[in-house]
């Protein structure tokens, strides 16, 4: 899996903005990259709004923010997003009913002028925001992680440049990442899936057994044909659940 490089904003170094600008990393923002353009709208005017405003108590740029908040969920609020397993599903509803109701309340305390009021809604309604945007990212399952970064070790580096041994033992490792997919080592959001998941798990043991059958005879043109089902094997997977 390729992953999104971290973007510097050199020109900015200098800038009150610079903490926030200079990176990626925060969920909203990694759910405006995978096309949820919505969050992004809501981001800009959030990241000024809650890196400097609230940072320096500057109430009048807090309150003028209201209406902008109100504007920029309705985006969110339109949205249909489609999930894989229903507990996220669930948890993306959840989620956005209670970001909801705090632009409602921040709104209102703006309105008033409430400054005490406005200020401490900010670091909710800041959470709330990040928070509902988390539940469209994909599911983070670190064993399954880590049998990928293996996978692309093998196809990316050993196997171009014919490195044999590489192969071998990156095989053997694949082989334990493998054993360590359990339904133990589900993460939640894909319990309620556990028996296709382990079915799948289960498939991509007898490929990884045909590779080392492979490796045992030093049969590396086999070994590539294996893999190869081996990798369309993890693309369904990430395709279905994560």
């Amino acid at each position: 899996m390729k992953k999104l490089a971290g973007v510097f904003c050199l020109i900015m170094l200098f800038s009150p903005l610079a903490a926030w600008s200079q990176t990626s990393t925060c969920p909203a923002d990694r759910a405006g990259e995978k096309g949820y353009d919505p969050f992004s709208a809501f981001h800009e005017i959030m990241a000024p709004a809650w890196h400097v405003a609230w940072a320096e108590k500057d109430f009048d740029a807090l309150f003028a923010a209201a209406p902008k908040f109100v504007d920029a969920f309705a985006g969110i609020a339109s949205l249909k997003p489609e999930f894989k397993n229903s507990l996220r599903k669930t948890a993306f509803a959840q989620n956005r009913n209670q970001f909801s109701h705090l632009v409602k309340l921040y709104s209102e305390a703006a309105l008033k002028s409430d400054s005490a009021r406005v200020y401490e809604l900010m670091p909710e309604l800041h959470d709330a925001f990040e928070q509902t945007a988390s539940t469209l990212l994909p599911v983070h399952y670190p064993a399954f992680e880590g049998l990928v970064l293996t996978v692309n070790l093998i196809l990316e580096t050993h196997l171009p440049k014919d490195n044999t041994e590489g192969v071998i033992g990156s095989t053997e490792t694949l082989l334990t990442k493998l054993d360590a997919l359990t339904p133990e080592t589900l993460p939640e959001e894909l319990q309620d899936s556990r028996e296709p998941v382990m079915a799948d798990v289960a498939e991509m043991r007898v490929i990884a057994a045909k590779m080392k059958t492979c490796c045992d005879t030093n049969d590396m043109d086999c070994y590539r044909e294996h893999i190869a089902v081996f990798d369309a094997a993890v693309r369904s997977f990430i395709k279905e659940y994560i």
